[in-house]
C-alpha cells in the first residue's frame, strides 16, 4: 500500500519472542538446555542465550508443525477478528463458530504436542 506522500504503509507484527519477551522471560514454557521439539528433549548446552533447540533438524521439525498448524488456524482467527464486535446475526453465529473451532484446534494441538513428548 502506498500512500499519497509515497512512504510504503509498514503492518509488520514482531515475533512473539520479541512482543512477550518480559513474560517468557519471567515464565519460559520450555527449560533453557532442554530440546523444545517434544519428539526430542535431548539435553545441550545452548551457543545462545535464546537457543531452544538442540539443532537446526528439531528446529526446522518444529517450524514444518508451527506452519501446519499455523495454516489450519489462519481463517478462523481472522474471521474471529473481523467479527469480534458483532454479537447478533449471521456474522455473531459465524464469529462464535470460528472462536471454538480455535479452542477445538489449540486442545488437539495441545494433545497432539503431549502425546509425542511421552513417545
Amino acid at each position: 500500500m502506498v500512500r499519497s506522500h509515497g512512504t510504503r504503509a509498514h503492518f509488520e507484527v514482531e515475533p512473539f519472542r520479541v512482543f512477550a519477551e518480559p513474560e517468557l522471560t519471567a515464565a519460559p514454557p520450555w527449560v533453557p538446555g532442554v530440546c523444545f521439539n517434544p519428539c526430542c528433549g535431548a539435553r545441550f548446552t545452548p551457543a545462545r542465550e535464546w537457543q531452544i533447540y538442540c539443532g537446526a533438524a528439531c528446529e526446522a521439525l518444529v517450524k514444518a508443525e508451527l506452519r501446519r498448524w499455523g495454516h489450519r488456524a489462519a481463517l478462523p482467527l481472522l474471521v474471529w477478528r473481523m467479527g469480534k464486535y458483532q454479537t447478533k446475526g449471521p456474522v455473531g453465529d459465524r464469529t462464535r463458530a470460528a472462536r471454538r473451532y480455535i479452542t477445538h484446534l489449540q486442545s488437539a494441538w495441545w494433545a497432539e504436542w503431549q502425546a509425542r513428548g511421552q513417545e
